[in-house]
C-alpha cells in the first residue's frame, strides 16, 4: 500500500502555491491531483503527484546533464545517454560515454546525488591514508575542486572521484588510456558551478 499522508501533505501544500501562467505537463497534472484531492480520492491524487515527481526528476536530470563538458577533440559522445535512480542509495545519477574516434579510449562519466554514501566513498579516496594503499593513485586540483585519480598501467584503465560539497560526486572511469590526463582534462571543462547550483550549493 503506497504512503498516502506524506504526498498529501506536499499536495496540501501546493494548494497554496499560486497557479503558474502558462500550463505545462507538470502544471496539468498539479491541477488534477488538486480535483482528486478536493473530491476526496486520495489514493488517485498520489497517483498524479507521483507522476510529477517522475517528470521533475526528468527535468533536473536534463539540467544536470546539460553540465556535461563538450567531448575533446578526437572524442565523441555515444548515444543513449542514461540517468536513474541510484538502488539502495536513496539517489540519482546522470550519465555520458565519451569514445575516441580513432583509439581504443573510452570514458564512462557520472554525475551522482542525494546519496550520502557515494559522496562519502569519494571523501574516502581522497583520504591520505587511502591514496597510499592505491597504487599509482594522487590527488589532483579540477578548478577549484580537489579530485583523486588512479591509473593501471597494465590494464590502462584509470578513475577519477571528486566530490562535490558532499551533496554530488562526479565519477570518470577510463579505459585504453596511457594515463589519467584524459579523465583531468574532461573535468577541467566541466560546469562545475552550475551543477553546484543545481546541488544546491
Amino acid at each position: 500500500m503506497r504512503p498516502i499522508v506524506p504526498a498529501v501533505a506536499v499536495l496540501v501544500l501546493l494548494l497554496a502555491v499560486p497557479a503558474a501562467p502558462r500550463a505545462d505537463e507538470i502544471t496539468d497534472q498539479l491541477e488534477a491531483a488538486k480535483k482528486l484531492y478536493e473530491e476526496g480520492d486520495l489514493a488517485g491524487a498520489v497517483g498524479e503527484l507521483e507522476f510529477v515527481l517522475q517528470a521533475l526528476r526528468g527535468r533536473v536530470a536534463e539540467a544536470f546533464r546539460a553540465t556535461f563538458p563538450a567531448p575533446a577533440e578526437g572524442w565523441t559522445v555515444e548515444e543513449g545517454e542514461k540517468s536513474g535512480a541510484i538502488p539502495f542509495l536513496g539517489g540519482s545519477t546522470v550519465s555520458r560515454t565519451y569514445r575516441q574516434v580513432n583509439g581504443p579510449g573510452k570514458i564512462e562519466a557520472q554525475l551522482s546525488t542525494g546519496g550520502g554514501m557515494l559522496q562519502g566513498l569519494a571523501q574516502m579516496f581522497a583520504n591520505p591514508q587511502m591514496l597510499a594503499m592505491q597504487p599509482n593513485a594522487k590527488r589532483v586540483r579540477i578548478q577549484r575542486e580537489t579530485a583523486t585519480t588512479t591509473f593501471d598501467p597494465k590494464t590502462k584503465e584509470a578513475q577519477l572521484v571528486l566530490d562535490l560539497g558532499g551533496k554530488a560526486t562526479i565519477m570518470l572511469q577510463g579505459s585504453g588510456l596511457s594515463g589519467p590526463e584524459a579523465l583531468v582534462e574532461l573535468a577541467n571543462r566541466w560546469d562545475f558551478k552550475q551543477a553546484r547550483a543545481l546541488a544546491g550549493l
